[in-house]
């Protein structure tokens, strides 16, 4: 009977340890989150700071919980620090140069989405993709109406809005001057493009802007 006790204890720790594989700490708050919601920075070879966007960089990830207030926090105080048991360097653009490659992430999953056929784009190509439910992501411009953004998404319906880049933004993904919607088809590019977009709305304090 003690060694069956034993032996389901060994399997429960087991388990228990898996259930933590994913999971990282925000350096700022402490507070524990799946990694998929977290930005990860590095040190590169001179010991600067930087963000891997991909998660594929050597050394040490030192994660943050992505909204405006960590990332000025973690850019004028010791958090890295900490972290690296040791002096790094932020570079003085490091809000900037952080904003920049997550902008240019989405824009460049959005690009290649749209090589691959799963981007859309225009108000009535995107709210026929809603209304048919092939669509599960609305990108929509932060200079684009609101009102005009709530008549495409019809109530009772199961997709994501996202306002957080400019209509100049959105536009350069079709090489066009500008664009107000585009809409990703169901499926795991949905997924990417959605959890960048959150990344960068927290970034840029625009959650209150998407319903």
């Amino acid at each position: 009977m003690n060694k069956m006790r034993i032996w389901r204890q060994k399997v429960t720790r087991g388990k228990s340890k898996k259930h933590d594989i994913g999971i990282r700490k925000c350096v700022v708050t402490g507070e524990k989150y799946n990694q998929e919601e977290l930005l990860k920075f590095t040190l590169n070879p001179k010991g600067v700071v930087v963000l891997d966007i991909n998660r594929k960089l050597p050394g040490r990830g030192m994660w943050v919980f992505p909204t405006r207030n960590n990332l000025e926090k973690v850019a004028s105080g010791n958090y890295f620090s900490r972290s690296a048991h040791g002096n790094v360097e932020i570079t003085s653009d490091f809000l900037y140069t952080v904003e920049t490659k997550i902008i240019d992430y989405l824009t460049g999953i959005l690009s290649l989405g749209r090589k691959f056929g799963v981007v859309v784009t225009g108000f009535e190509k995107v709210r026929q993709g809603i209304g048919d439910e092939t669509v599960s992501v609305l990108v929509q411009a932060i200079d684009g109406s609101d009102r005009q953004g709530q008549k495409i998404l019809p109530d009772g319906v199961a997709c994501k809005r996202h306002r957080c880049l400019s209509s100049a933004e959105l536009g350069k993904v079709f090489r066009r001057e500008s664009i107000i919607y585009m809409g990703v088809k169901k499926g795991p590019w949905a997924k990417k493009v959605s959890s960048a977009a959150q990344k960068l709305e927290r970034i840029r304090d625009l959650e209150g802007t998407q319903s």
